[in-house]
């Protein structure tokens, strides 16, 4: 789900300096192109029918062919090479549902509506997302740009694999008896790869809110709370008071979005004069473990709790949230 322009551009500095992948531009000398690309298939059900009748899976490539700086550089790293297609091709059909901007590779895309539902219902909110799924279409795996060509890139598809065949041996166990143990292991799967609001999972997501497991139950909660926040975040004017009253009474929400909810209410808690409840939003920020990995993150957060220290007359270098001296 997109979020209005007004929160892409409040959120647009912080996603950059927290994305990893987004650190530094595309090379513009990336590797030449060796092939003439894959064999995407870009009609949906023409893909799964060949998936079915070739006994594959389906790589499904959600781009921006015309836009999408790092689907390119995907692109001429991975996809357009032959080392790639010699061990995936024996393995996925290739399946391309484009987004892009420009009339002329608009006019390609089979079904606009077809795309655009596949990726609400996987929730695809970025470019590129490779998503692998079985003849049916039902995902299992969750990627995007991985450094490091064809050999990283085979490897991080056979992970996912191998983590899906679990999803895939449950999903076909019609009577529903799943023994617990193996629910909770593809359940963490589902959770780890974003599936968890994939529509034809839903009664595993009842499942598990059901179950006596409280880590299941923990996860449930979680996926919820994430998805009210996407709800509060879809809205065409900032709702701050009930924003940082949801984050508040949130504390344990991490991830991207909370990031972004958290940086965005610190600045409004900031400008309203509440200085204590924005420097626990940012002290909270730096706790998060995206942002313990990313030194730019840090840099940023720690300015924002520094100068606002420094317009108080407080030094609290150490982003405790108690002034130094």
């Amino acid at each position: 789900m997109k979020s209005p322009l007004i929160w892409v551009l409040c959120l647009s500095i912080l996603t950059l300096s927290l994305t990893p992948a987004l650190m530094a531009a595309p090379a513009d000398d990336a590797p030449a192109e060796l092939e003439n690309g894959l064999p995407w298939v870009m009609d949906i059900e023409v893909a799964k029918e060949m998936a079915k009748k070739e006994g594959k899976d389906i790589l499904i490539n959600f781009t921006g062919s015309d836009w999408c700086g790092w689907c390119k550089k995907l692109d001429a790293e991975v996809f357009n090479l032959a080392a790639f297609d010699e061990t995936a091709g024996k393995q996925f059909i290739y399946l391309y549902l484009d987004f892009p901007q420009g009339e002329e590779p608009k006019a390609k895309v089979i079904s606009p509506e077809m795309n655009d539902k596949h990726r609400e219902e996987m929730s695809i909110n970025g470019y590129p997302t490779i998503m692998l799924a079985d003849a049916q279409m039902r995902p299992y795996g969750r990627t995007g740009y991985v450094p490091g060509g064809p050999e990283a890139y085979l490897k991080n598809l056979e992970e996912l694999r191998t983590a899906g065949d679990k999803l895939k041996k449950m999903l076909a166990m019609e009577d529903g008896s799943v023994p617990p143990a193996m629910f909770l292991e593809v359940f963490t799967v589902m959770s780890k790869n974003e599936l968890l609001g994939y529509p034809g999972y839903s009664k595993f997501l009842d499942m598990a809110e059901k179950s006596d497991n409280e880590e299941l139950q923990k996860v449930v909660a979680n996926h919820k709370a994430s998805k009210r926040l996407q709800d509060l975040l879809n809205t065409q004017e900032p709702d701050f008071p009930a924003l940082v009253k949801f984050l508040q009474e949130n504390k344990d929400l991490g991830g991207p979005e909370c990031l972004n909810a958290l940086w965005c209410c610190q600045q409004w808690l900031a400008s309203e004069d509440r200085k204590e409840e924005a420097r626990a939003f940012l002290t909270r920020m730096l706790n998060d473990p995206l942002v313990a990995e990313n030194p730019q993150g840090q840099k940023m957060i720690q300015g924002a709790i520094e100068a606002m220290d420094h317009a108080e007359g407080n030094h609290d270098h150490d982003g405790d949230g108690v002034p130094d001296h």
